[in-house]
């Protein structure tokens, strides 16, 4: 080689072949345990953030819109056994329309929402797929009109109070006045029934200090009854309307507060004229029927 000269000795292209590196079993473990503690990590948070109920609730949600898509929404309700309920009772109170869904709809919640509205006694809701749900209803009666302290009401043999009512929107239901009349209504005119002729001309029965009645009736003359033996009482008052007619006569009061002795109480513009006038005598006393010579009431005093 000559001198001075310089020879560059040059290397042609070379091709590396790249593959996967081995993974020792320790590095492997070691991945996995990473993966589980970000996975867990994720899952607290969504748990701690509440997103976990979030995510489930909007996909049953998706879900039961799509069922109701599909035609198992509740479209119809039928009701059976309505008579007084009114329909926006029922409907508002069972809590059901086109968007539920009626395998999610609960029927035992719906009863007691149900059963919580005053009319109702009784009731079963059942779902009929894919979009009826039947509701059978067991109403209250109306027993009688109670008026108290300014304010009407329609109630059932129980005293239960079912709506605000006047008196003229249940004409043939019997009129009790004052505190605690509700209540005691149907022991009254239970006590009543036999005693027809009374009951026909009885405009309402009023209850006094929630411990005894007096009945009003449509001439205007009351019958004060006593607390106890109030049949006793009304069989006196049935014997001296017999035999003296005293319901068709000009009489204020009758009062039977007193178990040995009934007493007549005119009105003014006829007492003067009774001044003479008493009961016959044979009337038995509503708490031993004894004879008794019941004395008329007069309008200065008490005999």
């Amino acid at each position: 080689m000559p001198q001075g000269r310089r020879t560059v000795a040059t290397k042609g292209p070379r091709q590396i072949q790249l593959g996967r590196t081995r993974r020792g079993p320790l590095g492997a473990k070691w991945q996995l345990l990473c993966a589980a503690f970000v996975a867990s990590a994720v899952l607290y948070g969504a748990i701690v953030g509440g997103q976990i109920e979030k995510i489930f609730n909007a996909t049953v949600t998706g879900a039961e819109r799509a069922a109701v898509a599909m035609g198992f929404g509740v479209k119809r309700v039928v009701v059976e056994g309505q008579k007084n309920a009114t329909d926006y009772a029922i409907t508002t109170t069972l809590g059901a329309g086109p968007e539920t869904f009626m395998l999610a709809f609960d029927t035992d919640a719906a009863k007691d929402r149900l059963e919580a509205v005053p009319w109702i006694r009784h009731a079963r809701v059942m779902r009929l797929l894919p979009s009826t749900l039947q509701v059978e209803i067991e109403e209250r009666d109306p027993y009688a009109i109670w008026q108290n302290k300014r304010q009407t009401f329609v109630v059932d043999s129980e005293g239960v109070v079912l709506a605000p009512a006047l008196p003229q929107a249940f004409p043939h239901l019997p009129l009790v006045v004052g505190e605690g009349a509700g209540k005691h209504a149907a022991a009254l005119y239970q006590t009543l029934e036999p005693y027809k002729d009374l009951r026909s001309r009885m405009l309402a029965a009023l209850r006094v200090g929630d411990r005894r009645w007096t009945l009003k009736l449509r001439t205007g003359t009351e019958i004060m009854l006593p607390d106890g033996n109030i049949e006793m009482a009304l069989d006196a008052l049935q014997k001296l309307e017999r035999e003296r007619g005293v319901f068709e006569q000009d009489i204020a009061a009758i009062d039977m507060r007193l178990l040995d002795r009934i007493t007549l109480r005119l009105r003014e513009t006829t007492a003067a004229s009774a001044q003479d006038a008493t009961t016959p005598a044979g009337v038995p006393t509503s708490a031993t029927g004894t004879i008794n010579q019941p004395a008329i009431h007069q309008p200065n005093g008490r005999t």
